[in-house]
């Protein structure tokens, strides 16, 4: 599939490509604008990933720039890695369209890099002079661009040069395809620029038009499933916060090598132990899939009921200290500053805070929403299941399910700085 000005487009990218690469970036970092005569031939792909990761503060406030749905097209796209076939589903649009968004908005934001986010008459207008479309029937071509940024409403800029409004329409859309296959990389900027502002614009108010519109809102909300977390050596029951620093005891396994079969059954038989009441489980496993330390860390309100786990098969006793005729004094405890250390270690789910908690900020790790962030509303305390919303700029939403181990709490985060790819950078 080709766009329209395929060769132009090539040469446009190739010079975007180059300035958003790190070192062509950095040369202005007071200036919105780059030069591209400046920059050498080459013949890179944006890792828009990788930028995302290494220049948040620049790329960023780009994206920003864009019509809520382009922002999320791009992110879901280049940041959440999300398939072409799972963005049109979630948008209601079919795979083709998506794809003919996602070059818009990669040309959109390239055009910003080279022209800055807000071009101004003295930036355009010796562009379309240079490619000789400045001048048409109805005047300046670059005012009526700058009007029309402005205003988003073709008979306002119509009304400004005395024309029948379809006629700025008509004069737009030529000069798009001539600008985007143009040899001059400026003069391709600005056709994307263009291009970006008009696509799906109304034709007689302002914004867009109706039938965009009832695009954007034909899919509202979405449900989706987060399954519990597979690689997840921490589970955590019940409101694990009362928990505090209580010590963490050791349990053993009944046999060598047989976590890869207790391992699917601790989750289960877990909840059928603490019910209701805090409890918490944690098995680090080594490369070859056996306990690292030899023993289950658990913890829950007293060793009594911590204990209770030896009634699942393949666990068999918990570490005591007894006296000479073998009557229990004491469990053997690791204090919990030691073993939130390597909970932390290990990246789990659960090391920011002992779990999430509603009105937290969180990631999902697992399923088709895998990668997206929102806001816990509830929590089942019986399921140890929990109820996220991601919100996007365009009002659409997620509602997901999942289970406690299939997020990870973030730190403390304003609801202002709340996105649906995660926090704002500060």
């Amino acid at each position: 599939m080709k766009d329209e000005g395929t060769d132009g487009i090539h040469d446009y990218m190739t010079h975007v490509a180059d300035a958003a690469s790190f070192e062509s970036y950095q040369r202005s970092p007071d200036s919105g604008l780059l030069s591209a005569e400046a920059l050498p031939e080459n013949s890179s792909i944006i890792d828009f990933k990788a930028f995302s990761a290494e220049y948040p503060e620049k790329l960023f406030p780009l994206v920003a720039q864009l019509r809520p749905e382009f922002q999320e097209f791009f992110i879901e796209f280049h940041i959440l890695r999300k398939s072409q076939a799972f963005i049109g589903k979630c948008h209601g649009q079919i795979q083709t369209r998506v794809w003919q968004v996602l070059r818009l908005v990669e040309q959109a934001i390239g055009s910003m890099i080279i022209l800055g986010t807000n071009p101004t008459a003295e930036i355009i207008r010796p562009i379309l002079r240079k490619a000789r479309v400045e001048s048409t029937e109805y005047g300046s071509l670059t005012d009526m661009i700058i009007s029309y940024a402005k205003t988003q409403n073709y008979a306002q800029v119509a009304k400004e040069v005395r024309a029948p409004v379809p006629a700025i329409r008509k004069i737009f859309r030529p000069v798009i395809a001539d600008l985007l296959a143009h040899k001059d990389v400026k003069a391709v900027a600005v056709g994307a620029f263009l291009r970006s502002l008009t696509h799906q614009a109304s034709l007689t108010g302002a914004g867009l038009s109706k039938r965009c519109k009832a695009r954007n809102r034909r899919v509202k909300t979405l449900r989706f499933t987060a399954p519990p977390s597979e690689i997840s050596p921490l589970l955590s029951f019940g409101h694990t916060e009362v928990l505090a620093d209580t010590p963490w005891c050791l349990l053993e396994i009944s046999s060598e090598g047989r976590m890869a079969q207790i391992t699917p059954t601790l989750r289960e038989q877990g909840k059928k132990v603490f019910g209701k009441k805090a409890g918490q489980i944690f098995a680090p496993l080594n490369s070859e899939g056996e306990l690292e330390f030899g023993y289950l860390f658990a913890r829950s309100i007293t060793p009594a009921m911590t204990r209770k786990l030896t009634k699942i098969r393949g666990i068999g006793e918990m570490s005591t200290v007894c006296d000479e005729d073998g009557n229990f004094v004491h469990a053997v405890t690791v204090p919990n500053a030691e073993v939130q250390a390597l909970i932390n270690k290990h990246d789990t789910p659960n090391s920011l805070g002992g779990g999430a908690q509603p009105q937290d900020f969180v990631e999902i790790l697992t399923g088709e929403a895998k990668g997206y962030h929102g806001t816990v509303l509830r929590m089942n305390t019986i399921t140890e299941e929990l109820t996220v919303e991601v919100s996007f700029p365009t009002g659409r939403n997620f509602l997901v399910t999942t289970d406690i181990s299939s997020v990870r709490k973030l730190p403390k985060t304003a609801v202002s700085k709340r996105m649906f790819w995660g926090p704002l950078p500060n």
